[in-house]
């Protein structure tokens, strides 16, 4: 058994129910409540044994008086904390039989009430925006979110920015998110739209400051920012240059820059330095431009695009070639082109479009070949191999080189790093981490690279420790540590944060997930997956971590499941690999032909 494999998990105890008690009998009347509300519903219908008339100052211009509503305190103090503050604290409204409340829809809070009375309401398009500020007035918090889901089932190109907005107003923290997610995926169709054309400079320069634009190339940013400007080119050429900082002038082709570009920028001084910028960044060698770095030159991540999960090799129980991809658009797997060679505990990342697999187990020894596979052609292709035999490497991408980050050689744990250029088809070593560390995860994040916690065999322990790389010096430091020692830990980025995601502690394995805040350096606990799981993989795909494979310490996994950073949920998808498989590599890419 190698050093950086671990025992099985521990068995989950079942709860025994305890004896009924012999000596009394208790009766229980589920359906009482109701019945009771149902009637002091009809008794306020009937104006019986009301206390309280709400009166709106609200109402339409057609409704000559104000609009009022008989009830019941208790009734709306039990299912409202605004009203039970308003009739049992020491305010004048205690006191008070008529209440007059402002800026509520006469016919939101008739619906409200309703509600309190037969816990249903019936949210629809003509609705849902009078009902949505009331019920977050009233405190009735459990309306207010089903109407946010409501309006998130709502969301189209024509409306998301409107609704984005709205959910700002009222503090809908979800539905504004979810509004400005679907507003970056369907960029391409929002911007053709009048909300699009009708937002501030501030509101603009949000958007397409994102990373996350649904873009096809950058041109689609650029024409959109010049379709804004010139819809009241007299009030807005001032905003010209501030906006087109944002767009990423350096990624257009060079044909473009010239002949469209340059046409409409030119009279602008501060536009040309961007001109002179993106026309340098063309004229560069692949090495100056890994060191040029600046936010033009970074690419955005497409996540509108339509996406794969790509799964490479793995143990199922012995080194495979299998490959499967995942497509979002048919919710299934399917096969793709098999490795040249099997391939388990390898590392892989995603460079220029091209999918690496480097190092790893091929069932009889510890390898230091490498391979790439392109997606578009459906075909592997054999790289320049390691310097070193690496397997439980971890494997990232930083300024469009491959790092392979420490592993096992077959007889002892690694510190040693090494990069590969793509384009000079060439490892070199790097700083090597100040401690040796098999199954290790990996990350980057803000330019650096991460290594988090693996397997020490010097020390013969797991780790929780977790280093970080800075290119620009060469070196690694110590960074907080994680909660708990993990091995073998699924690792992914979103959001500005590093995710670690089960793994184990020797034959503790895991299901708790936890996320690193660079800003603080703290690691904060989120909420557990619904299976444990070690030598898994995650990718971050349009908002959401999707964790695939590993084992539980008894049985190589074939599930998917979901973590939503909203929620803090976990839900297990229906669909799975047709091979259960740990040690595999996970990577996503954009689907071909899209």
């Amino acid at each position: 058994m190698d050093e950086e494999e671990a025992a099985a998990s521990s068995p989950r105890a079942t709860p025994t129910p305890s004896n009924p008690s012999g000596g009394s009998h208790v009766y229980h009347d589920a359906t009482a409540s109701e019945r009771a509300f149902t009637v002091l519903n009809e008794l306020r219908r009937d104006n019986q044994l009301c206390d309280v008339v709400l009166t709106t100052d609200h109402a339409p211009h057609q409704q000559p008086r104000p609009h009022t509503i008989t009830a019941h305190r208790v009734v709306l103090a039990a299912c409202s904390p605004y009203f039970r503050a308003m009739f049992t604290g020491e305010l004048a409204e205690s006191r008070q039989s008529h209440i007059t409340l402002h800026d509520v829809s006469p016919r939101a809070l008739e619906l409200l009430v309703d509600f309190a009375y037969t816990s249903r309401i019936e949210v629809c398009e003509s609705n849902v925006q009078v009902l949505l500020p009331a019920a977050n007035l009233l405190q009735l918090t459990a309306v207010r979110d089903f109407c946010a889901t409501f309006l998130q089932s709502q969301l189209h190109p024509t409306n998301c920015l409107g609704i984005r907005a709205f959910g700002d107003v009222h503090a809908c923290v979800d539905l504004k998110a979810a509004a400005h997610a679907y507003a970056q995926h369907h960029f391409i169709d929002v911007v053709r739209a009048d909300e699009f054309l009708h937002l501030d400079a501030s509101q603009v320069a949000a958007l397409v400051a994102s990373d996350d634009l649904g873009v096809q190339s950058e041109e689609q940013v650029f024409e959109a920012v010049i379709a804004w400007v010139e819809h009241d080119a007299s009030s807005r050429r001032r905003d010209l240059a501030s906006l087109m900082s944002l767009v990423r002038l350096p990624l257009l082709g060079k044909d473009y820059l010239v002949n469209s570009v340059e046409t409409v920028l030119r009279h602008d001084n501060v536009c040309k330095d961007y001109i002179i910028e993106a026309m340098r960044y063309h004229l560069m060698s692949n090495e100056q431009r890994c060191l040029f770095r600046t936010p033009r030159t970074q690419p955005r991540k497409s996540i509108g695009l339509p996406k794969l999960i790509v799964v490479i090799g793995g143990q199922a129980p012995k080194a495979i070639r299998s490959v499967e991809k995942f497509d979002f658009l048919v919710q299934k797997w399917s096969s793709a082109a098999e490795l040249n060679s099997r391939r388990c505990r390898c590392g892989v990342a995603v460079s220029g479009g091209l999918v690496y697999a480097v190092g790893g187990f091929d069932g009889s020894s510890r390898v230091r070949s490498a391979e790439c596979y392109d997606v578009t052609r459906d075909r592997w292709l054999v790289v320049e191999s390691m310097n070193v035999r690496r397997s439980t490497l971890g494997a990232a991408v930083l300024n469009d080189c491959v790092y392979a980050v420490g592993g096992f050689d077959g007889s002892s744990g690694l510190d040693s790093v090494e990069k590969y250029d793509p384009d000079l088809n060439l490892w070199s070593s790097v700083a090597p981490m100040t401690i040796r560390r098999s199954s290790v995860g990996v990350a980057v994040l803000n330019g650096h690279l991460y290594a988090l916690g693996g397997y020490d065999g010097i020390a013969r322990q797991c780790l929780s420790s977790v280093e970080c790389y800075n290119p620009e010096t060469n070196s690694w430091r110590n960074v907080t540590p994680m909660n708990q020692c993990r091995s073998g830990s699924a690792v992914a980025v979103l959001d500005g944060f590093i995710y670690a995601l089960g793994g184990h502690d020797g034959p503790d394995i895991r299901p708790s997930a936890e996320r690193y805040d660079p800003n603080c350096d703290e690691w904060s606990p989120v909420a557990e997956m619904r299976m444990c799981r070690r030598n898994a993989g995650a990718v971050a795909v349009n908002g959401m971590i999707y964790v695939v494979g590993g084992d539980d310490g008894t049985t190589n996994l074939s599930t998917m499941e979901v973590y939503n950073p909203r929620r803090d949920t976990w839900t297990l998808l229906p669909a799975c690999l047709s091979t259960g498989r740990s040690y595999a590599g996970i990577v996503v890419v954009d689907k071909p032909g899209t």
